[in-house]
């Protein structure tokens, strides 16, 4: 076999491996941290807290199949080679399923869980992977490079926020208290009560910094503005898409649309800020190149 063809192979073999490993570890070290914190009742007063666990779940298996899936098709080539190692990529994040089923089944007085607490958050790992390979299969074959590095960018600070929201107590405000889903990492930060100068949420704020963040990492990549600018949101984006997955209107959710509004602020929050640093980001030159057109 041609030293090409060895590392097709390794690339179909390797991928897969890659993604279900860092899937694994990352709700593993959720379930630890007490961002997925399933031992617990979710009767009345708390059963909105399920659908944050839910969309935390969703959120990290988008985020890791469309990372995962952009990467693994950027090394091959050819679309039907390309897609396919993304289904597979897809596809590997169900190994996941037992660990994730063995945690929701400790939950208790679960009354928003379709099916049955199990079920519910298999739906929840089934969805953000499709999702997540949908996304890498719609943009691999342009600017795919560009996308991923922004994406890493955006998935490392989401879990520092995550680890600085559930771990470190606010002074005047209290401990810090572990609320998922990601990307609204306290109550703190969940409710806007953190807010700077008294009126601006402090949300917006942060995920103004992830998408610049995001954006400049890429723009060595990035050939239009386009893409730079999608590169810098597309981390907010798919999480925003996350918290409407875990919350679905009508049947047992007819009571929680006030959890449905909350979520389309959330997002417009969490989008909005990610563009405007990305927009930002977008005119600064890199090694001195005059800013994108």
């Amino acid at each position: 076999m041609s030293r090409t063809g060895n590392f097709r192979w390794l690339v179909w073999v390797l991928s897969p491996l890659a993604v279900a490993a860092a899937l694994m570890m990352q709700f593993m070290a959720a379930a630890w941290g007490g961002l997925l914190p399933f031992d617990q009742s979710f009767g009345a007063g708390g059963d909105g807290e399920w659908l944050n666990l839910l969309a935390t779940v969703t959120g990290l298996a988008t985020l890791t199949s469309t990372l995962g899936g952009l990467v693994a098709s950027s090394l091959l080539s050819g679309l039907m080679r390309q897609l396919g190692v993304i289904a597979l990529v897809a596809a590997a994040g169900l190994t996941s399923l037992p660990f994730l089923r063995g945690k929701a089944a400790d939950a208790r007085d679960v009354s928003l869980a379709i099916g049955g607490p199990e079920t519910s958050v298999t739906i929840a790992l089934a969805t953000g992977l499709v999702v997540g390979g949908l996304t890498a299969g719609a943009f691999h074959a342009r600017n795919g490079r560009a996308l991923a590095t922004g994406l890493a960018v955006t998935t490392v600070a989401v879990w520092v926020l995550a680890v600085v929201g559930t771990r470190v107590p606010v002074p005047g405000l209290g401990p810090a208290v572990g609320a998922p889903p990601i990307g609204m990492p306290s109550d703190l930060l969940r409710t806007g009560r953190l807010e700077l100068g008294g009126w601006l949420p402090l949300l917006p704020v942060l995920w103004a910094v992830i998408g610049a963040a995001s954006a400049l990492a890429a723009k060595r990549f990035a050939a239009s503005r386009a893409t730079l600018l999608l590169s810098g949101v597309l981390g907010a984006v798919l999480i925003s898409l996350s918290y409407f997955t875990a919350r679905p209107s009508g049947g047992p959710y007819l009571d929680h649309m006030t959890v449905q509004n909350g979520a389309s602020g959330y997002a417009v929050m969490l989008t909005g800020g990610a563009l405007l640093g990305a927009a930002l980001a977008s005119r600064v030159p890199v090694w001195g190149t005059p800013p994108r057109r």
